[in-house]
This record gives structure tokens, C-alpha cells and sequence, in this order.
């Protein structure tokens, strides 16, 4: 299973909640080898007015900021992640637009049997 913490700067929006989980669970099943159906995706809209980089509010600088957690198994390798990452930018700025540099995406690996879920027996 992957999970997706994914802070993005501007409104909430249920439509761009809707379009970030289509494009998180096709690139999840394209790069990470997750299943699309149990992917666990939060979105969480952040004002500009309260995201800081480069010294300056976000919104005096008239860009978009994206900061987003994955966690997947540790059987993902190396060059997959490089390649979710960077389609993953290229979508979101289409998405949302302007992503300001100091934007990120950081994967962090779980050995495989050291997670499960709430399903009944």
C-alpha cells in the first residue's frame, strides 16, 4: 500500500482533491507498483498567506508551493522513484501551476511486513 501526504498551497477544492488522486494513483501504479484501489491519498490546503520561503509569504511571491510525503514498500527501486518524482512535478504543475523551486517530494521506504490494515477476518 502507498500513502500520499501531499500539502498544497491555495483554496481547498474538492474538483483538484478529485484530479491530484487520479494523477497520484495512475504515476503510484506506473512507477511504485502500487494498487491504485488501496492507495491512501490526504490533501491538506495550506494559505499562502501561512507558507514561508525565501524569507517571503507565498502569496507575496504569486507562486504555488507542493510538499508531499510518500511511503511505499522498500521493494521499489531507485530509478522508478526518480522517475515518479519527476513526472509527478510535471503533472502537478499543470495541475496547479507556478510550483515555486522550493517545492518537494520525499519518498520514505517501509520494509514490506512491518505494516497492515484494519480488515476484518
Amino acid at each position: 500500500m502507498t500513502t500520499f501526504n501531499v500539502k498544497i498551497s491555495g483554496r481547498e477544492s474538492h474538483k483538484t482533491t478529485a484530479s491530484i488522486a487520479k494523477i497520484l494513483r495512475a504515476l503510484d501504479a506506473k512507477y511504485l507498483m502500487g494498487d491504485p484501489n488501496s492507495s491512501l491519498i490526504l490533501v491538506e490546503y495550506i494559505d499562502r498567506g501561512n507558507w514561508v520561503t525565501e524569507d517571503k509569504l507565498l502569496s507575496a511571491q504569486h507562486s504555488s508551493c507542493l510538499l508531499m510525503t510518500v511511503f511505499v514498500s522498500d521493494t521499489v527501486s531507485g530509478p522508478n522513484k526518480e522517475e515518479f518524482i519527476k513526472e509527478t512535478f510535471a503533472k502537478f504543475n499543470q495541475l496547479i501551476g507556478d510550483l515555486h523551486k522550493d517545492s518537494y517530494i520525499s519518498i520514505q521506504q517501509y520494509n514490506a511486513s512491518s505494516y497492515g490494515s484494519n480488515v476484518s477476518s
